[in-house]
């Protein structure tokens, strides 16, 4: 057995056909793991991006895309959302232990990884992340959701909608008795559209962070790239909504839903149905809600949102939080100001601190 890696900026030919059917074919696979994410996501004067690969022999264990911020002194932060993914949760260990190496080797000061887990995997991996010296973020640093629910499709439509509860089904058909249509983005004008939606929706709601959403057309790109559909919602021909989810996998995730209108039925419960529709459809056995609280929430829009993410009677999923580890504690400390996590870094190393 030889493990070796590589970390580059950039893949093409026979190299990013290999890596994106690595990516794609995990069940662990997420679309922030993909090559369509960098060029989705919103850009920033002080990221760019970067590909792993780990391989045992010929053979690959092991990838993920890097998303890296640069810091003072030459130093960067890499963060790994949804990955690093592998096809065997057994190799995880092997495969963090080779990304620790390379960055490191690369002038890394800190990664934050955040692997697509949950079930009977879950606990391996979870082993896996600590014995590699990974420890969870803080809970106010965690950028991504870590409990969040799910909608099993993997069963008759009837039976799909039977699952849902009253509150929602009452909606759907207050939403058809109200002419509420839903269709599919079509044309660049529908796009221009799906965009004034999500402005108005955020505009709306200074509370709900959109920061590392991507705009309509970027979550175009990244659906005819990965599979999934974008939605709008009208009344009399007026647009007073919009969704959109991709694939993951053999799953759905919500990618983004903006209402706008207030008066009479709600648009957000026929987009949302439509979208597992579409996906079950496609052969998707469930769809991800994309975040769920773990605890009551904490303010109305909070409150509002998981009410009506409930309605649809999801199965409630845990997956690991977001992991980090130092690979230059000192650059990592002075560089990022996180004295808390270097602290809790030193208890774990058996070297105290109060």
């Amino acid at each position: 057995m030889t493990i070796h890696s590589q970390l580059v900026p950039l893949l093409d030919g026979e190299e990013a056909t290999r890596f994106d059917a690595f990516l794609q074919g995990s069940p662990f696979a997420a679309y922030q793991q993909s090559r369509a994410w960098p060029r989705a996501a919103p850009q920033h004067a002080r990221r760019d991006w970067r590909f792993f690969a780990a391989f045992d022999d010929a053979e690959m264990i092991g990838a993920c895309v890097i998303r890296s911020t640069r810091l003072a002194m030459g130093a960067w932060l890499a963060t790994v959302q949804r990955g690093p993914i592998v096809h065997d949760a057994a190799r995880l260990g092997v495969v963090l232990g080779e990304l620790r190496r390379v960055l490191r080797q690369a002038g890394c000061c800190s990664v934050q990884i955040g692997p697509r887990v949950r079930g009977r995997t879950l606990p391996i991996m979870a082993e896996a992340m600590r014995d590699a010296g990974f420890a969870p973020m803080p809970p106010d640093e965690q950028a991504l959701h870590h409990a969040t629910g799910i909608i099993w499709l993997d069963k008759p439509e009837a039976e799909v909608l039977a699952g849902l509860k009253q509150r929602a089904r009452r909606a759907l058909k207050a939403a058809d008795k109200g002419r509420i249509v839903v269709r599919a983005v079509e044309h660049s004008d529908d796009l221009a559209t799906y965009q004034r939606l999500l402005d108005a929706f955020a505009a709306s709601r200074p509370d709900y962070d959109r920061s590392g959403q991507p705009n309509a057309r970027a979550q175009a790109d990244l659906i005819a790239a990965l599979g999934g559909a974008m939605l709008l919602a009208e009344r009399e021909g007026s647009p007073i909504g919009a969704h959109a989810f991709v694939r993951q996998a053999d799953e759905a995730i919500w990618l983004s839903l903006a209402t706008v209108d207030r008066d009479g039925a709600s648009p957000g419960y026929p987009l949302l149905w439509e979208g597992m529709r579409r996906a079950r459809a496609m052969g998707c056995v469930g769809f991800d809600l994309a975040g769920l609280p773990e605890a009551e929430p904490t303010d109305p829009g909070e409150a509002g949102r998981a009410q009506f993410k409930n309605a649809f009677a999801p199965h409630r999923r845990l997956m690991p939080p977001m992991q980090f580890a130092a690979l230059d504690p000192v650059r990592h400390t002075v560089l990022l100001g996180a004295r808390r996590i270097y602290r809790t870094l030193k208890r774990r190393s058996g070297a105290g601190g109060g």
